[in-house]
C-alpha cells in the first residue's frame, strides 16, 4: 500500500501531506494541542521518505502560537523539534515584547521577553512571517510611564523593531494584533516601520 503511495505523483502526495497535516488555526503546541487529533503527525512517522517528504512541509507551512507560552517552553519545544526541522517555520505569533520604563530616556526589555526572542532567533531562521499580538495601543503607552513624546515612542519602537528583524534576514512582514485600533502616536509610529496592523474591536454589553 505505501509503495502504491509513493508511485502516485508528487504533486498529488503534495496535496494528500496538506490535507493531513495542515490546520487552518495556529498550532500551541504545549497547551494539550487538541488539532493534534485533527492533524495526522503519524504520516510522519511511517516512512524516511514520507518524513522527508512532508516535514518540511508540516513546520513550514502551518502556523505556530507561542504566545501563551514560557520561555522555558518555548526553549524546550525547538530544542524538542531539533534545529533543522525548527529551520523550517515560517510563521509564529507571539507576544508583543515587554519592556518598561526605568530612568528618563532608558527603555528596557524584560528578561522573558529577550530570553524568547534569543530562542526564535537561534532556531527560526527562516521565518517569513511575524505576528505579535499585544493590548490596546494606549495600554502598551501607558506602560511606558514617561515616555509621553514622539522621541521617545520611536526610540521604543526602533528597539522593537530591531529584535523584531535579528530574527531572520527573510522576514518580510511584521504583523502587530491590537485590542480597539485607538488613535495613538504608537499605531502612526508601527505603521511608519512598516509593520501591518490589525485590530479587533472590543465591544461592551451593559
Amino acid at each position: 500500500m505505501l509503495a502504491n503511495f509513493l508511485d502516485l505523483p508528487g504533486e498529488l502526495r503534495n496535496r494528500i501531506y496538506e490535507l493531513c497535516l495542515l490546520h487552518k488555526e495556529p498550532l500551541a503546541l504545549w497547551t494539550g494541542f487538541n488539532q493534534r487529533h485533527e492533524l495526522s503527525p503519524g504520516l510522519l512517522r511511517a516512512n524516511k521518505t514520507l518524513h522527508h517528504e512532508a516535514i518540511s512541509l508540516f513546520y513550514a507551512q502551518n502556523r505556530f502560537d507561542f504566545t501563551i507560552a514560557t520561555p522555558e517552553r518555548i526553549a524546550l519545544f525547538l530544542q524538542t523539534i531539533g534545529r533543522k526541522n525548527a529551520g523550517y517555520i515560517q510563521h509564529l505569533y507571539v507576544e508583543f515584547p515587554k519592556f518598561y520604563y526605568e530612568e528618563p530616556g532608558e527603555v528596557i526589555v524584560s528578561d522573558d521577553t529577550i530570553s524568547i526572542f534569543s530562542s526564535i532567533q537561534g532556531s527560526c531562521a527562516n521565518l517569513i512571517t511575524l505576528t505579535a499580538f499585544a493590548d490596546s495601543a494606549l495600554t502598551i503607552e501607558l506602560a511606558l510611564n514617561g515616555l509621553d513624546n514622539p522621541e521617545s515612542i520611536s526610540k521604543v519602537l526602533k528597539l522593537v523593531d530591531t529584535l523584531f528583524r535579528a530574527i531572520s534576514p527573510l522576514l518580510k512582514r511584521i504583523i502587530v494584533g491590537v485590542y480597539n485600533n485607538d488613535p495613538s502616536n504608537f499605531i502612526t509610529g508601527m505603521e511608519n516601520r512598516g509593520w501591518t496592523i490589525k485590530a479587533t474591536k472590543v465591544q461592551f454589553s451593559l
